[in-house]
Parts: structure tokens; sequence; C-alpha cells
């Protein structure tokens, strides 16, 4: 499967119309570009790019995706729902996860909710002597459970698990799947951690999580989630920069791509949320320098500057 890395025009046709965004916005997605955002790069073998046909989002064609989640009246509330244990000495900080959420979807509540347990309606397969669930069967928990949430705010729900998931039968896993029309998805942190491949789970149960696998896993979980909701906004997987909506395949692919929107990208979330970009990329700044997240910090720091 052959990729073709898109031209400038066809970049700036994806983009589309800007001329009635506020200022702020209109630096956020035209100043010092190429200072802030890498090209694309031609996808190697095992890349998402080299097995999916991916033609792109232009602006245009996400604002005709009438099921994209968008916030009307009292419903602008992201639901995040933690599912089975997360008892475990390398468990991501899921609490710390919801503040990054909140600070990227400026202008939605984001709520993390009590933890629940599968429920015997769930299938579940072996892998390896660790249950794997079936994520449609999640999906149907999350819309049959809606009516015990507040249904006059819930905008999209999510199920965030330690336990590993896979779509259907013939797929070896899932990193998350989402269904648009009903606004729900599901998200599995079990392969975020670096030892996933490397170790039993026994073996990862009894190491000791040190700062640069904790720093790790917190990027890829924030990742993994921002990615997966992105999706529920109607934002499709993005061809025109290495952006934080870009597919991936694997750990490596993973964590080349960045933890930020490209131009693109910004301009299709932006036209549904209707945020503060420079009040985005401060708070989410603050987050990175409090968790550690240096590049990330650095990054978001200096696009502000740009928009000055």
């Amino acid at each position: 499967m052959s990729f073709t890395i898109p031209s400038n025009e066809l970049i700036t046709e994806a983009l589309g119309d800007i001329s009635q965004l506020p200022d702020d916005m209109k630096m956020a997605v035209t100043n010092r570009i190429e200072k802030s955002f890498k090209p694309i790069t031609q996808p190697r073998g095992g890349d998402w790019l080299a097995q999916h046909e991916e033609s792109g989002q232009t602006m245009k064609s996400f604002q005709m995706n009438l099921s994209k989640a968008a916030p009307h009246g009292t419903h602008n509330t992201i639901y995040i729902q933690p599912l089975g244990s997360f008892d475990h000495p390398r468990a991501p900080p899921v609490d710390v996860i919801n503040e990054f959420a909140r600070a990227f979807f400026s202008g939605c509540e984001v709520e993390l909710l009590p933890t629940v347990d599968f429920t015997n309606n769930m299938k579940k397969r072996d892998r390896d002597g660790q249950p794997q669930y079936l994520t449609g069967d999640i999906h149907h928990y999350l819309c049959q459970t809606r009516s015990k949430r507040d249904s006059r705010r819930e905008l999209l729900s999510v199920a965030v698990t330690m336990a590993d998931i896979y779509p259907e039968e013939g797929w070896n896993f899932v990193y998350g799947q989402a269904r648009f029309v009903e606004h729900v998805g599901v998200y599995s942190f079990a392969r975020l951690d670096p030892l996933f491949y490397r170790a039993t789970a026994e073996e990862i149960h009894r190491t000791p999580l040190t700062e640069q696998h904790s720093i790790i896993i917190l990027r890829r979980c924030i990742k993994i989630i921002l990615h997966e909701v992105g999706h529920i906004f109607g934002l499709y997987h993005c061809i025109y920069y290495l952006c934080l909506m870009n597919g991936f395949n694997n750990e490596t692919e993973m964590d080349w791509k960045p933890l930020h929107l490209c131009p693109v990208c910004l301009h299709k979330l932006y036209s549904t949320l209707q945020f503060d970009v420079r009040h985005l990329y401060a708070t989410f700044a603050n987050l990175c320098d409090t968790y550690g997240l240096e590049k990330e910090c650095k990054w978001y720091r200096k696009r502000l500057e740009y928009l000055q």
C-alpha cells in the first residue's frame, strides 16, 4: 500500500477557510508553522500508513459529519468510567489523566466516575493467561447505563481499563475503539507499560515503577484518551503533519507521535468547542510541567510565544 505525502496545496485545502477565525486562532493555525509542526514522513513497513489507506479529512468533510459529538444545550460533559481493578503498582493515575482531558477539551466538563467491575455479560477470552474483553460488550454497557449517569449533561462517555481488549475474533488486540453514533468508547492501558512485551504479568507486577517508566506510561495514556475522544468529536486520522490524531500500530509509532494537534485538526476541534486557544495551551503546558512531561511543556510554551 503506497502513501503519498500531501502537498502544501492539499494541506491548505484541508485547513479550510480561516477568514472568520478570531485572531488568536488564526495565528495558531498559520504562524510559524514550520517551527512547531513536523511534516508527516514516509511510513515504514509496520507503520499505520503502510498498512491502512487513509485519504485524509478536510475541514469541509469534517463539517459534513453529522454523527460527531458536539456540545448542545446542557449536554457538555465527558464521563470517564474506570472499569475493572486499578489496584496495580504500575497503574497510571486516572485522576491525572482526567486533568489532562479537562484541559485539552476546553469548554467541556470532564468527570471521573467511581470504578465499576466487569459484568458477566461482557465476553472475554484468555490471552496468555490473562482475560481479554470484547469492546462491543463494553460499548453496550455504557449505552445501557446512561440513565445511571446524568443523561441531561452527558455528551459522551468512555471506559478506561487496565484489562486488555479486542474488537472481534481475528484481532489480537486494540488500544481503543469508539462507537461514533452512540458517542461511547473504551480504551485499554494494558499494553502501555514499557514492560508489557518484555516480561510476564507476574514479573511486571513485582517490578518497581521507576520515574522514567511512570512518565512514559502517563504520556502514552494521555495520548490514547485524547486521540480516541478526538475520534468521537469527529476527527479522523490525520495525514497532514505529525499529529496527535495520526494512526499508530505499536508503541514505537505511538511514542513518535506528539501530544498536540496539527493546524488542520486544531481548526476542526475549535469549530466544535470554540475554546480560548491561549488558555488551552497555557493550562496544558502547566500540567505538563507539573507531571514531568518536559518536551510537551516546552512545545506548548514555545507555541504560546508564537501567538504573541
